[in-house]
């Protein structure tokens, strides 16, 4: 791009008139499994013999003053777990203005606490209620008592204990500490991590399986909700040395760099990282540090670029803090709530100064598609309190040495509020098996838990292969080693720095507070699929996440035949966002019909709760965006309508049954090798949601309907959030909200229409307010 034609992406917002309010409806459709007559009484009968037996059990904790309320689980039916039927569902057991859910088993398992004998009577109650009660008693198959979820291991002595959230702030501290305190008067040493203000982590050490035997028979044992191994973590580094040279780079005085905090095992005092480093930071003494890792992964974020000679990242520098949360583990092992507290205690010192932290590290454990991780819950809450960006790779997998499938992402690699990173190849050689910009034969893939897409981007981290005495080869990316040379080593652990590179790189630039919404959002809608990618479209998002982010100055600027516009703004329950003069340029007009590539790209922060398991995320946001034909007024004076316009005849342009499947098989165009991500996000509940659509690829019917020029365009934002969160929400008076990042680029793919001006005209013709993304300086853009 000419320095001529780089012009500034845009922030532009909402007009007031563009508010709208969520309006009353619903269906009275009643659902195939809704019982009636007999087989509703029976299954009422059937329920509520099993509370009678569940009261006798409450009564008993209640004349013996028990501090934990009796649990039991209820087997929902698998066409009963939609937000409407949870909600009857709930009713069912709340009383007295309690919220006796607590949280899920299995997707289809939710726990129910009963803390008084009239909190029996009153579920029983509402049980001879067959008719008032209809639909929540069709929708639970069974009723059990909970029994902790319990994993023992003969080859482990450290056992990791996470009790039940009992949605009550003071019984939860009382039965955290009578928990420790019973623990502690068997004779154990018992110590507790905060991983986030809703999870606290106990570590039992050096206990036996006869030992686990003597904790079950406690009363205490009752406020447990799982016993597992506490996970132990180790790295790895390979790197082989290479004679090459190069300069030592300096710093610039008169420039202001940002820093990233390398959270790792160290990084040594070798010439060409010393004049970056600005603070040291470790819980271990020197001789307990290895400093390999960490090396090599501060190496690829300072001087990346200039290692490779590509412009991959096109940052102007950056500095480091390192930090060592991580020991030799030849000399001490570090078990997880260990590495967590390390990781909270460098973050909290030092958030004012950092705000993107590179982890290149894993728990060797990977993730549970039904529950997200404690190592990721605690990540995310460290990003809510200190408003930071943690960039985390997805791990590595040797499965390519025997022919397996790749492995799935690791813990921790399944944090919402983390960007985390796969590897591609770079560069092949004879062994290699994987071609260039293809998936690392070692990277591990997705999709996280609850289908989230993990990872969101990948980078250069090398190649490997097998030999023929079946040894790993490996083609790697350059860095330094511990005494100062440059060596060669491949993994996920060294795609990561690259992307902690590039969001730097973008808050160096960007002259406003930092915002990891914004940064994130950036960076994966720039993101792009290689033409050189050999994977089936559909397994893409799979590996691969969205593709490579462009660097610092493609992704900050547009030429003048495409506009790139920002909305960063925030949702709050009951309202969404309608913006019915979406400004769509009619230079992109042909044959009296719109063309022309979109790219949208929608980054939120849902509302989060560990105690949900699979519906960690209790929040939602969905973007439409398309054509109708006019505005119609509305009856506001009728009870179900709030909203004084509406759209007719409107079409959202981002649904895949829009198009052409032959047109989009024969298109061979850059886009359609590179951006197009026309997957339909039928799951709700993504943190990140990306459409890039190409208007060409229309059915012929569809584009006489719905892209005629004198169609007006809309923008759309709605949300939703889960019953659990409205449910609480209502009981403490709290106001629910969302916090998004909206991105959408707009292109002519015949670089010959003035895009840029005729959108920036059409926003001051239709008074929204709008401004050009503020620029610290003029980005240089040779390595």
């Amino acid at each position: 791009m000419a320095k001529a034609d780089k012009l500034p992406i845009m922030f532009f917002a909402k007009r007031e008139a563009d508010n709208r309010f969520n309006e009353p409806g619903g269906s009275n459709h009643c659902p195939t499994w809704l019982l009636s007559g007999e087989e509703l009484k029976a299954r009422a009968d059937a329920l509520i013999h099993v509370i009678e037996d569940f009261k006798e059990q409450v009564t008993r904790k209640e004349q013996q003053k028990s501090l934990v309320p009796f649990v039991f689980k209820a087997k929902i039916h698998e066409e009963a777990l939609a937000k409407s039927h949870r909600r009857k569902i709930s009713s069912l057991f709340r009383t007295s203005r309690k919220n006796n859910l607590l949280g899920l088993v299995e997707s289809d398992e939710i726990m129910v606490k009963v803390e008084t004998q009239k909190d029996s009577d009153e579920i029983i109650k509402k049980l001879k209620n067959i008719n008032g009660n209809a639909h929540a008693i069709s929708a639970i198959v069974w009723l059990e008592a909970f029994e902790p979820l319990i994993l023992e291991s003969a080859h482990v002595d450290n056992y990791k204990v996470r009790l039940i959230d009992f949605q009550d702030y003071e019984l939860n501290t009382a039965i955290r500490n009578n928990f420790k305190l019973a623990i502690e008067s068997l004779g154990f040493e018992v110590e507790y991590t905060e991983y986030s203000p809703e999870l606290i982590i106990f570590n039992i050490k050096s206990i036996t399986l006869d030992d686990l035997k003597q904790i079950k028979s406690i009363e205490a044992f009752e406020s447990i909700f799982s016993i597992e191994p506490m996970p132990k973590f180790r790295i790895e580094l390979d790197a082989v040395a290479k004679p090459d040279t190069i300069d030592i780079l300096q710093p610039d005085s008169n420039i202001d760099y940002p820093v990233v905090g390398i959270l790792d095992n160290g990084v040594a005092d070798i010439p060409h990282l010393r004049p970056w480093i600005v603070h040291r930071w470790s819980p271990y003494p020197e001789q307990l540090q290895a400093k390999n890792h960490g090396t090599f992964v501060s190496g690829i974020a300072v001087y990346g670029d200039v290692l490779e000679q590509r412009d991959w990242v096109g940052t102007n520098g950056l500095r480091i803090l390192d930090a060592c949360v991580f020991p030799d583990t030849s000399k001490e092992a570090i078990t997880e709530d260990e590495l967590v507290a390390n990781i909270k205690e460098v973050i909290h010192q030092y958030s004012d100064q950092v705000k993107i932290w590179n982890l290149s590290l894993s728990v060797t454990e990977p993730i549970d598609d039904n529950s997200f991780s404690d190592f990721a819950v605690a990540f995310d809450a460290l990003q809510d309190e200190f408003n930071v960006l943690i960039c985390k790779s997805t791990g590595n997998c040797s499965n390519f040495k025997y022919g397996y499938p790749k492995g799935r992402i690791y813990q921790g690699a399944d944090s919402v509020r983390a960007i985390v990173v796969g590897s591609i190849a770079h560069d092949k050689s004879e062994w290699d098996k994987a071609e260039i910009d293809n998936p690392s034969p070692f990277t591990r893939i997705g999709r996280g838990p609850s289908y989230i897409i993990k990872p969101e981007v990948v980078h250069y981290g090398g190649n490997a292969g097998v030999n023929q005495q079946n040894e790993i080869v490996t083609t790697g990316v350059k860095s330094f080693s511990v005494d100062g040379t440059i060596s060669q080593s491949v993994g996920t652990s060294f795609s990561t720095p690259r992307i902690a590179g590039l969001a730097a790189g973008l808050y160096q630039e960007i002259d406003d507070e930092f915002d990891p919404l914004l940064i994130k959002g950036l960076i994966i809608h720039s993101a792009s699929y290689s033409d050189k990618l050999i994977l089936p479209v559909a397994e893409r998002v799979n590996q691969v996440g969205f593709g490579r982010p462009k660097n610092v100055k493609d992704i900050l600027y547009n030429s003048p035949h495409e506009v790139t516009l920002v909305m960063r703004d925030e949702l709050f329950m009951g309202e969404y966002i309608d913006i019915l003069d979406f400004p769509m340029p009619d230079c992109l007009v042909d044959d009296e019909h719109y063309f022309g590539q979109i790219i949208v790209t929608l980054v939120y922060n849902p509302i989060l709760e560990p105690n949900q398991r699979a519906e960690y995320c209790q929040s939602n946001l969905e973007v439409k965006m398309g054509t109708y034909d006019k505005k119609i007024p509305r009856d506001t004076s009728k009870w179900n309508v709030l909203n004084p316009v509406g759209r007719g005849n409107s079409k959202n342009v981002l649904l895949k049954s829009l198009y052409s499947k032959r047109k989009m098989r024969d298109n061979k165009t850059e886009f359609a090798l590179k951006e197009r991500m026309l997957i339909q996000y039928g799951d709700k509940y993504y943190p990140v949601k990306k459409y890039a659509v190409d208007l060409s690829e229309f059915t012929e019917a569809n584009r006489q309907n719905y892209l005629d020029r004198e169609r007006n365009w809309f923008l759309q934002l709605q949300g939703l959030y889960r019953d659990h969160i409205e449910t609480k929400s209502s009981l403490q008076e709290l106001e629910l909200s969302q916090e998004f990042c909206l991105i959408v680029t707009i292109k002519d793919p015949t670089n010959t229409r003035p895009v840029y001006n005729q959108t920036t005209q059409l926003l001051d013709e239709y008074n929204f307010w709008h401004s050009n993304i503020k620029l610290r300086s003029d980005i240089r853009i040779d390595v």
